[in-house]
Parts: structure tokens; sequence; C-alpha cells
């Protein structure tokens, strides 16, 4: 059936392909307009993009994001994902969730209170999530405090409009301007290869950890943090959920990390004008029905130079 698929793509045009998808969506969509008229939301509080980078920038500020994801493992639920689940896992999200450090940013989906801004298929998305999954994360929301758009890093794929997301990338790149950045990365991740992303950065280096279960590295991950990385330095992790807790527990030892996420992949749809969420060659994307990705930046040389330590 993934192969399929995958033909299907190859064959006809993207616009047809997304339009598909999207009167797809509608049934579901129709159902969640009913749920939603039905339920009485409250209100959740949230920073714009720009106070959150300004934030990260002026006050040394790290940031924990949190979607449908990582609410579903909180809560005890397993994902067909590249983590697996375990009792642990799932109370070290709600701690880091739930941690009150006032130098630590949370991060949760504004796409599912205000999707204004948004393109007709993701408008119909946050509907859905928003039926299913408040429920979820209305248990652990703390409504007395003001929360971060955990789709900060997220700008291009769900957005109608180009010129909003040259505006929120230019001020995402703001955070590491002339700075000297440690990323924390998945093998298969490779942030910045093959775009202009992090060309503004005075310098990059890089912790290489496992593709997939790394938050059973996590201390080791933490330890060679400490033993390599000065507290000035500021920290990009791209990790999955396990960024999330990254970020709570390095800002409790007073360094600066910002859970990135999937940046690198949206900026490359960006520069692409992509409408679908293809595959980047040499780098995984898990929305793309790829399990898998080339190798074509492995032997890279200015990127082999960047590592600083792997952790398998």
């Amino acid at each position: 059936m993934g192969c399929l698929k995958q033909k299907i793509k190859e064959i006809l045009p993207d616009r047809i392909i997304y339009s598909y998808y999207t009167i797809k969506l509608v049934p579901l969509y129709l159902k969640s307009l009913k749920k939603n008229r039905k339920q009485n939301y409250r209100n959740i509080s949230f920073y714009t993009d720009e106070e959150t980078v300004n934030q990260i920038i002026n006050n040394k500020k790290s940031l924990s994001r949190f979607g449908d994801g990582e609410f579903m493992w909180m809560n005890g639920e397993t994902l067909d994902s590249y983590q697996d689940y375990s009792e642990d896992f799932s109370n070290e999200l709600i701690n880091a969730f739930q941690n009150k450090n006032e130098n630590l940013l949370i991060g949760i989906p504004q796409g599912i209170f205000d999707s204004k801004e948004c393109n007709l298929y993701a408008k119909m998305h946050w509907s859905i999530i928003k039926s299913d999954f408040y429920v979820r994360l209305e248990k652990y929301v703390d409504f007395n405090r003001k929360y971060c758009n955990a789709s900060i890093t997220r700008p291009y794929i769900d957005y109608k409009d180009y010129k909003f997301s040259t505006k929120a990338f230019n001020n995402l790149k703001r955070i590491w301007d002339k700075k000297n950045v440690v990323i924390v990365e998945g093998e298969k991740t490779k942030l910045g290869l093959g775009n202009d992303l992090f060309d503004n950065t005075q310098k990059i280096q890089r912790i290489i950890c496992p593709a997939k279960n790394a938050y059973e590295r996590l201390e080791k991950i933490i330890d060679t943090i400490e033993k390599n990385v000065e507290k000035e330095t500021i920290i990009l992790a791209a990790l999955g959920p396990t960024a999330s807790i990254l970020a709570s527990k390095m800002c409790d030892k007073g360094y600066q990390v910002i859970d990135i996420g999937h940046i690198d992949i949206e900026y490359s749809w960006y520069l692409k004008h992509s409408i679908l969420r293809d595959e980047v060659p040499g780098k995984y994307v898990n929305e793309s029905g790829k399990k898998d990705c080339s190798s074509i930046y492995d032997n890279d040389v200015q990127y082999k130079r960047s590592i600083i330590s792997r952790i398998v």
C-alpha cells in the first residue's frame, strides 16, 4: 500500500494530491465542528512568535515544545513513532511540561485555538485535533501560565501566505545570529545541510544521537553536553520528544536549549515552495511516509568536522 501511494504521488501533480487530501478530510472536519460547538473550551494565553524569540534572545530563555504526540504519550498512549513508549518516558514529559523554571518557555499548538493564518487543510486538521485532543491537553495545562506556540518552528507547510513564512523564518534566524551553536540531533536529521538556514551563525558544532529511541540515551546525552558545551553556547535540539525533556532538564542546569524540531524540513519545503510533506534528500522526514533517507551528506567534510561527539 505504501509503494502504491508513493507511485501515485510521483505520477499526479502535487496540487491534485493536496486537493484529494483536503477533500478526504471534510467528513471528519464536519464532525469535529459539531463536537466543538458543544464544548466549552477555556482560553489559553499565548506569546506572539516575536515575543517568544525576543525572550529567547534577551532573557536567555529555553524552549520546550509539546504537540499532540507528546500529550498522547503523557496520557499513556502508544504511537507508531521513532520513540517507544515507557512509563518513565511519559512521566518525564509530564515533568517537563509542568516545570515552573522561569527561564523555560513551554510551547503548545496554538493552531488548536487560532488557525486564521493557516491554509484550508490545516484549518480542518486543527479543528479535528481540537475535538479529540483538547481533553488530553486540559488536564496538564496551567491556565494562569502564558504559553508559546509549539508550531513556531513549523511556519510554512500549514500556512497560506508565503510572506508570512518568510517573516517567520527571519524572526527565528535572529536566535542564532552571530552565535556559537551546538546542534543536538538524530543521526538522520542533519540540520542546515543543503540550505542556508544557519549561515548566519558564528560556529556550528554537533552532537549526534540515535535516530530512534533517543530517550534511552538521555543521561549520556546530558553528560556529553556537560563535558563539551559551555553554558554561554546556545543549544538547538532536534530530537523528537526527547528534545522536550532535554530542554527542561538542561534549563534547570543553567543551559539554554531550544527545542527546534522540524524547522530544517519546513525550511527546505519553503525554499522549494512545496505544498506536500515531501521527502527531503539526505534527511529523515517522518511525515513523508518513508522510514529512511539517502546518505548524501554522510561524508560531507564540513558536516564531519562539526561533530564533537556521537552517541550510539
